[in-house]
Parts: structure tokens; sequence; C-alpha cells
């Protein structure tokens, strides 16, 4: 056990997740800062990107693993969950809607379990 516990805390893959999460989580913690900085931040996406390769590094302290990572979270972020990307993988509500057909055939179902355990 306390060799995997020494090989995680060593790995810089898993460090920098930490460090992503602590500072996504971080947004929520520290309500109090002017508008203006988050106007700056919204308006800036250069901004944004140099203060995650940042937080990265400061995890990792390895530059190539720090691109890595932000080469990652760039993938994950604009493809894999946003629901305007043609790659997202998360279900997109509106396209989930349910037909008029879908409520006939489930209200058909319905009716023949009634009818069955009558």
């Amino acid at each position: 056990m306390e060799t995997f516990l020494l090989n995680i805390s060593n790995n810089k893959l898993f460090m920098g997740s930490l460090i992503l999460l602590t500072n996504i989580g971080s947004k929520y913690i520290v309500l109090d800062l002017p508008n203006n900085i988050e106007k700056l931040f919204s308006k800036y996406t250069l901004l944004r990107y140099s203060v995650l390769f940042s937080i990265f590094f400061m995890a990792t302290r390895d530059i190539k693993i720090s691109i890595l990572l932000l080469l990652l979270f760039f993938i994950f972020t604009k493809f894999i969950i946003n629901e305007k990307s043609t790659f997202c993988l998360v279900d997109n509500p509106v396209e989930n809607k349910i037909t008029n057909d879908d409520y006939i055939k489930a209200k058909n179902i319905i009716e023949n379990y009634q009818k069955q355990n009558a």
C-alpha cells in the first residue's frame, strides 16, 4: 500500500489534475473578487489558458507535461463536453426530447402491463 501511495504522490499527471480541481473549486471559495477581473478573464481566452498553464506548471514542474495537460484540457472542454461540438459525449437534453410517438408507445406498454396484471 505504501508503494502505491508513493507512486501516486509522485505522479505528475495526478498532481496536475489535483491542482486543476483545486483551482476550479477555488472559483466558488473566493467570491469577493471585483467584477473587472472577471470581465478581463472572460474577454481574453489567451489569459485564461496562460493561467491554466501556470497552474499545471506549478503542480508538475515540467513544461512538457504542463503543455500536455493544457492540450488535454483544451480537447476535453472544446470537444468532449462541449454540447455544441459534434464530438460531444455528454447527452444534450434538447436532443433527448420525448416525442408524441414515444409517449404513445409508453402509454401502450403501460396499458398492456395493467391488462396482464389485472
